[in-house]
């Protein structure tokens, strides 16, 4: 008898099936049962993101971060064998279902509760497989996590590092950040590695030109005077630039000047005071050079200059040129210049930077160095004042202390010839002291008459006025004065009061007879001082005159009282009074 087979069977049937094409490989999500079909779907996002993992590259494809794909292949690695374990037991219990309907099939007894065990156990096993799954994705991610901090702390900083160097603005930082941070820390890695020669390049550069511009400060600053200033100026600079030709313009008025300085290369043209006139200079380039213009010019045919300014470079076989002002309390006295004159010049940044400086520099230290001179000097006219006020003051005759006094002031200020000019009752002088230089014609003796003297210039000497005329000639001086001192060959004069008795006695004069002299300040100062002073020491010659006098005077008359007083009548005593007196 044949047996129906009931509905329990039927689905027995099925699950032979279900099984083999498990084996078999082939996708059991349509017909297993509830069971697996929860399971299997997980495989595909895991299955996705290992794709993506692999394939970084694909176009419109978004590329993940070092931290993403890390995550990804932790979870991956680490679900990945827990799923496998779970479902090989899910497939060895699925073999062993199978094992029990073939027992059923052939009538065992009991098995239902045993199936209904297993599936429990299944169950359990695939929820527990799954979390487990879950539990080491999360730690996987978390240790992942603290071990990609450093690596993406080291990619932020190498982008910051190198966009600093690139001095770029923020939108490569935003690119280079979107990167995998491995790919963006071997990228920047590799820009240092590039950049890393050119930069110790410049800054070897740097280094050398900081070096260059703290010698030519020193050397500059250890000067002493103005003119030493200047020409350590020039050698340091061409030496240092490796230039032909270092000059310093100094200004004599607005905008016209002389060449005061100059170092240059034996085969070039000199420009040492060579004179350079107005059309050279415009109102507003000057302006520019008080504001601290500095120009750079490397082809002097292709800076587009006036033909006189081409003209005057041409001369002096110029190629390229550099200048920058000399400021000196903040004053414009002159520029520094460098020439370039076998080849034109490309003058790079740092060379005009540092060239600007120099300049600055050399400013400054003429400043320092004016200081000094003051200072020296100072020193210089009080111990000349101190030395010459001895020495007259020791003499005892006016004649004596006139003569001493015009050889030391002489001596003294540099000049050619001073005199003492006495006046008369009438303010008409002569020359009553002198001392000159061999060849130029002598003063002593000479009469000047000045009818505008007594009215226009009496009163202000007699108030002290020192008066230092650089040129005759430019002074104004009238035509008949003009006249009078022309024999003698007077190109400046300075000039000073001598007071006798609060009186004005005559007048300290010095004489420049071979060119226009411009009087410092100091030699003006030390002349008004040693007038002072020859005053004094004739007051105190006078004084001491009188004072003799006066003794000789006591002394005869003691002498004749005392004759007088030893006569013995009285005819001895008239006559030996009037003998006496006589």
């Amino acid at each position: 008898m044949t047996q129906e087979p009931s509905p329990q069977s039927k689905n027995n049937k099925i699950a032979p099936s279900t099984v083999d094409t498990a084996r078999n490989g082939k996708t059991a999500s349509a017909t297993v049962s509830p069971q697996l079909q929860k399971l299997i779907p997980q495989q595909k996002p895991a299955q996705n993101r290992s794709q993506q993992l692999t394939s970084p590259g694909t176009p419109g494809q978004k590329e993940w971060s070092l931290q993403v794909k890390a995550t990804t292949l932790a979870l991956a690695i680490s679900i990945l064998p827990v799923i496998t374990v779970g479902v090989g037991s899910y497939l060895g219990s699925q073999s062993i279902h199978q094992q029990v309907n073939k027992a059923r099939q052939v009538g065992a007894s009991g098995l239902k509760n045993t199936e209904s065990e297993l599936n429990k156990q299944l169950l359990a096993l695939v929820l527990g497989t799954g979390v487990s799954a879950v539990l080491t994705g999360g730690i996987a991610a978390c240790v992942l996590n603290r071990a990609c901090y450093r690596v993406k702390n080291a990619a932020v900083a190498s982008t910051r590092m190198v966009n600093r160097l690139q001095r770029e603005d923020a939108a490569p930082r935003d690119r280079v950040a979107g990167k995998d941070e491995l790919v963006a820390l071997e990228t920047n890695i590799g820009l240092l590695e590039a950049q890393l020669p050119d930069l110790l390049w410049k800054q070897e550069a740097q280094t050398e030109r900081s070096q260059m511009l703290m010698n030519v400060t020193r050397s500059i600053w250890e000067s002493l005077s103005q003119a030493e200033v200047y020409k350590t100026t020039v050698e340091e600079v061409r030496t240092a630039f490796k230039v032909e030709r270092v000059v310093i313009f100094r200004f004599e008025s607005n905008r016209d000047g002389s060449f005061i300085e100059e170092s240059v290369a034996s085969s070039l043209p000199k420009m040492l005071w060579a004179k350079i006139d107005a059309p050279l200079f415009a109102s507003e380039d000057i302006q520019q050079y008080r504001k601290g213009r500095v120009i750079a010019i490397d082809n002097i045919y292709t800076a587009d200059l006036i033909d006189s300014h081409i003209g005057l470079l041409e001369r002096f076989a110029i190629k390229a040129h550099l200048s920058a002002p000399i400021i000196k309390d903040n004053q414009l006295i002159g520029l520094l210049i460098a020439h370039q004159c076998s080849k034109p010049r490309f003058w790079q940044q740092s060379e005009i930077d540092s060239f600007a400086q120099v300049a600055d520099q050399v400013g400054f230290a003429l400043k320092h160095a004016s200081l000094l001179e003051q200072v020296d000097t100072k020193a210089k006219v009080a111990q000349v004042l101190i030395d010459i006020s001895h020495r007259i003051r020791e003499l005892l005759n006016e004649e004596e202390i006139l003569k001493t006094t015009v050889e030391e002031a002489r001596k003294a200020i540099a000049t050619e010839r001073v005199i003492v000019y006495s006046f008369d009752a009438d303010w008409y002088g002569t020359v009553i002291a002198e001392s000159v230089v061999p060849g130029l014609p002598k003063a002593l003796w000479a009469q000047i008459k000045d009818p505008c003297f007594a009215e226009n210039y009496v009163e202000k000497y007699q108030n002290g006025r020192v008066q230092a005329t650089n040129n005759i000639y430019a002074a104004g001086l009238t035509e008949c004065h003009l006249k009078q001192i022309e024999p003698f060959k007077v190109k400046a004069n300075l000039v000073a009061p001598i007071l006798k008795d609060d009186r004005l006695f005559g007048l300290l004069i010095a004489h420049e007879c071979s060119k226009t002299r411009d009087w410092q300040q100091w030699e003006i100062d030390l002349f008004r001082q040693l007038a002072t002073h020859v005053g004094f020491a004739l007051d105190r010659a006078r004084l001491l005159q009188r004072i003799d006098a006066e003794g000789v005077r006591i002394k005869l008359l003691a002498d004749v009282t005392q004759r007088i007083r030893e006569s013995l009548n009285e005819e001895e005593i008239l006559k030996t009074t009037v003998e006496e007196a006589r």
